[in-house]
């Protein structure tokens, strides 16, 4: 998984680094970096912080398992692969809802006023940043909650887990002013959290990223 986000990571490190003044905020990278201020970490570090913490919680992850550090070229292309697979329902799905969001002006009049290489980090940093925090820190969070606090079957708590993340993702892209964007990040949350569970952080973090590369791109 590691290896599979990395071109991801380092381009969105290199990213923000060099074009952070011209970039629209992220509201999940925001949140993040808010954190860090709070508990004085230097404004820098804090900006660039949510790539690194992916990096070292997925390594510390390979660590504790004890899992060997070899690994096969197929799978490593595999998981983008599955991330383009699983993109195209959220596309699809996009568009039945295309009508209705198109009175949604605002954001997407300012990512298409973007240059495109801002619109592709800015695809990136949603990709990378909201699964972070939706679907790596929610879920888990939301699982060990259901499981392991209130004692429910572990098939009960994860799909619990995915519903409340749905909802939380659902209510960060504001369903009270554009409800049928609200009904469409809960449906696309459904998913990713279905994704993140079945095949994995990486595949999910890739299908975000992709469906939202094509959105701003195209």
């Amino acid at each position: 998984m590691l290896l599979a986000l990395l071109p991801l990571l380092v381009v969105d490190e290199i990213g923000l680094f060099l074009r952070a003044d011209s970039m629209p905020d992220n509201v999940a990278r925001e949140q993040l970096r808010l954190i860090l201020l709070f508990f004085d970490v230097p404004p820098t570090l804090a900006l660039t912080a949510g790539g690194f913490i992916i990096f070292f919680v997925l390594l510390i992850w390979h660590l504790l398992q004890n899992d060997p550090w070899r690994f096969r070229p197929a799978t490593l292309l595999w998981i983008p692969l599955q991330g383009a697979i699983w993109a195209l329902p959220l596309l699809a799905m996009s568009m039945v809802f295309a009508t209705t969001l198109l009175a949604v002006q605002t954001t997407e009049l300012t990512l298409a006023a973007l240059p495109p290489v801002d619109r592709l980090l800015v695809s990136l940093s949603a990709g990378l940043y909201e699964e972070l925090l939706f679907r790596m820190v929610g879920i888990a969070v939301l699982h060990a909650i259901f499981v392991d606090a209130m004692r429910l079957r572990n098939s009960t708590g994860t799909a619990l887990a995915i519903l409340g993340t749905a909802l939380a993702f659902a209510w960060y892209h504001d369903p009270i002013a554009t409800p049928a964007l609200g009904v469409f990040a809960f449906i696309a949350g459904l998913e990713l959290g279905l994704v993140f569970v079945w095949r994995g952080f990486a595949v999910a973090v890739w299908t975000h990223v992709l469906y939202d590369i094509a959105v701003t791109m195209l």
